[in-house]
């Protein structure tokens, strides 16, 4: 029906797919499939737009994000249509919002310079969102060495003196939930840390990424690394997915190339049955890819869809 559509996100526990749309005052469609029946559409959380969706594991509870001007968190109940609770002015710069898998009462708010742990507090039918622990911009932790800005200037004297150097902070980019309802924080600059929610400024450095274009498997316990494959690539990658039955990887970088044309890639799905992906391009192409060749990939099909790029694909 030419909808154009912002967020997406999709829970395989119990087949549950919601999206919002790119307009003025959006709402948020929650589907089943693989029936792709609508249960429900979430009127009233956004004026502009919607930043981040994020389903719980288990319930029916949807979280997100406003933008401008409110940056307002909302949790819903989707069965219900119903907001359970808001809290405006707390989503500035938030790109992406996780329910912990395990509890879904908290909720982990990722910035481009902050992490934010939300606690859903419960009493009877009143809900309320609590920050559980403290936005931690200013504490995200700095690793490097440490020169005094006399020695860093070369300067001597009083003028020495009235330098100040500002330390450069790691910039979170990706995060993910532990087993044990920690969290596994990504950075930019090729940090991998273990934060503690229950602590304000507990982070412990895990791993740092020294090679470009190299993925690591690692296997953790507690803070104890061990790097079990190491795979040198081409190029640098920008998303990385398990087939259903997590036993292949899939790295894609954000080109791709068919015989002789040059893609850019927006959006990338796995087959659920079989060694097949389907990856969307800014063009408005979907390319069907033939995965049963170990390191080889295989283009197979490839359909033009529409002349605006493929955002989401399920």
């Amino acid at each position: 029906n030419g909808w154009q559509f912002r967020c997406q996100v999709s829970n395989g526990n119990n087949g549950t797919i919601a999206f919002s749309e790119e307009k003025l005052s959006p709402s948020i469609f929650v589907y089943i499939f693989p029936e792709l029946q609508l249960k429900n559409e979430l009127k009233g959380g956004a004026q502009l737009d919607y930043t981040s969706l994020t389903l719980s594991s288990g319930g029916t509870y949807l979280g997100c994000c406003s933008s401008l001007p409110d940056h307002t968190i909302t949790v819903w109940n989707w069965e219900s249509a119903e907001p359970i609770c808001t809290q405006p002015h707390a989503g500035q710069d938030v790109i992406s919002l996780v329910f912990n898998p395990l509890n879904w009462l908290q909720l982990c708010a990722l910035g481009n310079k902050s992490l934010t742990v939300w606690n859903i507090e419960k009493s009877a039918s009143f809900y309320k969102l609590e920050t559980y622990s403290h936005t931690v911009s200013d504490k995200m932790p700095y690793f490097d060495l440490e020169m005094p800005p006399s020695a860093i200037s070369g300067l001597k004297g009083d003028m020495a003196e009235s330098i100040v150097v500002l330390s450069p902070r790691l910039t979170p980019s990706a995060i993910c939930w532990t087993p044990t309802s920690m969290l596994y924080v990504g950075c930019v600059e090729g940090f991998l840390l273990l934060v503690d929610p229950e602590s304000r400024s507990h982070f412990s450095p895990l791993f740092h990424v020294s090679q470009e274009s190299a993925v690591h498997c690692l296997q953790i316990k507690t803070t104890q690394i061990n790097i079990t494959q190491t795979w040198q690539l081409e190029g640098p990658v920008t998303t990385v997915t398990y087939s259903p039955d997590y036993e292949t990887l899939l790295f894609l970088s954000n080109t791709v190339s068919s015989y002789m044309d040059l893609h850019v890639v927006t959006s990338l799905a796995c087959c659920p049955i079989a060694q097949y992906a389907a990856v969307g391009t800014a063009s408005g192409n979907v390319l069907v890819i033939d995965l049963n060749g170990a390191g080889h990939p295989r283009l197979v099909h490839r359909v033009h869809l529409y002349h605006t790029p493929v955002d989401h694909l399920v």
